[in-house]
């Protein structure tokens, strides 16, 4: 437990401050008219929007280790106050200023955070049977195609909506993991829930970075909190016998699980630090 809130902790951090170099190397590329693999490509060539990569593949590996040691309401909410860390990362490094408001929504953030390791269960014994894992997979396949009709054929739909679907499939990512009975490769290679894995985080990160630069980035950034971190929970909870300490502890993970992710979204506009 204690290990699982660290990696989960660390994972935050990493992808906070990665979010300042992202949003500002997409700034400096130019916008694309739809969701294009080549944008990811041009991108690449922007070294803060490289540097933020470094930092979210590093994050990546403790959010794995954290996605197997603990309940996923308590991952997806402490990874998703990453948007705390942005807003100090961008007072520290584009000299910005918090207002009354950003100081409240932080210290929801760390109340948040503080409750939900107060209060958080084992992590579940349940899992994914092999039909559920196909289903898993599908589900992926889905939301990305729904993405790419957003991105390329309603360009005109708002930002929120592409970073929904972004939401889903980064949970979709937390889900497939959560339920890999192994990660040695022998096993990898024939579970569907790893092709799972492997689309909704590719594809999500590749639409997530289109809806960087359309529209309000705030929205989609608040919308994939949402997507994010509220499915993955509902699955943990409902599937696979996640839950908090007993008595009393029911309550203040609640509690927790709203402060951070509603500080976070308070926090949303530090998606796109000017």
């Amino acid at each position: 437990m204690g290990w699982g809130l660290a990696a989960a902790a660390v994972a935050c951090l990493c992808y906070g401050v990665a979010s300042v170099f992202q949003a500002v190397g997409a700034r400096r590329v130019a916008t694309a008219d739809g969701v294009d693999p080549r944008l990811l490509m041009r991108m690449l060539r922007s070294l803060p929007f490289v540097g933020g990569m470094a930092l979210d593949t590093v994050g990546l590996a403790f959010n794995l280790y954290a996605l197997r040691e603990l309940p996923l309401f308590t991952v997806q909410a402490i990874v998703n106050t990453n948007l705390a860390v942005t807003a100090l990362a961008a007072v520290v490094m584009l000299k910005l200023v918090l207002s009354r408001r950003d100081k409240l929504a932080i210290a929801s953030v760390i109340g948040g955070l503080v409750l939900l390791a107060v209060s958080s269960g084992a992590e579940g014994t349940k899992t994914f049977s092999g039909t559920e894992r196909w289903v898993l997979l599908g589900v992926a396949i889905v939301l990305a195609a729904a993405a790419i009709v957003v991105g390329n054929v309603y360009r005109n739909a708002h930002s929120a909506i592409l970073g929904a679907l972004s939401g889903f499939l980064f949970g979709v990512f937390g889900i497939a993991v959560r339920v890999l009975p192994s990660l040695s490769p022998a096993h990898l290679v024939t579970d569907p829930a790893f092709y799972a894995a492997l689309i909704s985080s590719a594809t999500g990160f590749m639409f997530f970075t289109a809806a960087l630069q359309r529209g309000s980035v705030t929205a989609a950034t608040s919308a994939l909190v949402v997507g994010e971190t509220t499915i993955p929970a509902l699955v943990g909870l409902i599937f696979l016998g996640d839950s908090t300490r007993p008595g009393v502890f029911v309550l203040v993970g609640a509690v927790g699980f709203l402060c951070a992710v509603g500080g976070a979204l308070a926090l949303a506009r530090y998606g796109e630090p000017a």
